[in-house]
């Protein structure tokens, strides 16, 4: 179980119940098949000795702050916490163990009411990827020459959380980058510290585009090519777009390669 404190939401499952919950409603489901929806979902830890107390917790949990009534999460909670079921992981350490036993009851106290103030439903709120595939970028760096980047995919899967990948190109000069710098596709290799000669290829969210924006325009728009990077397991900040150029230069002069 993926406890980390006596809390009713320090707990893994907990919250990827509520979370799972929230995105039912965002999708337009009803509170029922919402619920459906959330039990198909967790069959296996509402199986599981450990988990299953914290599923029905985190059920009751969302669903009361939603003002949604629901007798059988509540007698679940309350029959798992009278068998010793919620509390049994806490059992070795007996101060926290005190906490659990509190937080529980208090939790029991709170959902045996009708939430008085309950929230409104989630709306889903659509966040697209804010640049287009084959958007070639100039970008102001910190040492105050330019790099070169360009966008090779824009991800719509998860419509609330838009990503662009975008790939750094070698390139770092006192004079703006063009079109043809982005054609050509030198792509910037980084080998400094603990990089392998691994592409500087990074998925950019549409979230926090602001704070990096001022950092670089749009030169021109190339085709992408079948070839062009398409995948990365690497996230960062748009404030810190391209800066991998500066580093990598840097590491290279240290070394003697420059």
């Amino acid at each position: 179980m993926g406890a980390w404190g006596a809390g009713i939401r320090s707990d893994d499952t907990v919250l990827d119940v509520l979370d799972t919950f929230r995105e039912a409603l965002k999708d337009g489901l009803t509170v029922d098949n919402a619920r459906k929806q959330v039990i198909q979902k967790f069959q296996d830890q509402i199986a599981d000795t450990d988990d299953g107390p914290s599923f029905w917790i985190g059920l009751a949990e969302i669903e009361w702050t939603y003002g949604i009534s629901d007798p059988e999460a509540l007698a679940n909670v309350f029959r798992d916490y009278t068998c010793g079921a919620s509390v049994a992981a806490f059992s070795d350490d007996p101060p926290l163990l005190a906490r659990r036993r509190t937080a529980i009851l208090a939790f029991i106290d709170k959902i045996s009411m009708r939430n008085p103030k309950p929230a409104k439903f989630p709306k889903l709120i659509v966040r697209p990827p804010k640049l287009k595939a084959g958007t070639c970028l100039a970008v102001k760096l910190q040492n105050g020459q330019y790099g070169a980047a360009l966008v090779t995919a824009a991800d719509h899967t998860r419509p609330e959380y838009g990503y662009n990948l975008i790939v750094t190109l070698d390139y770092m000069s006192p004079e703006k980058p063009d079109t043809g710098v982005c054609i050509r596709r030198n792509w910037l290799i980084l080998n400094h510290h603990n990089y392998n000669n691994q592409l500087d290829a990074h998925w950019y969210g549409s979230t926090g585009f602001g704070a990096g924006r001022s950092k670089f325009e749009i030169v021109g728009m190339i085709d992408i090519l079948p070839g062009d990077p398409s995948s990365s397991s690497s996230y960062s900040s748009w404030a810190h777009i391209a800066s991998g150029v500066v580093y990598q230069r840097e590491w290279d002069e240290n070394q003697g390669r420059v």
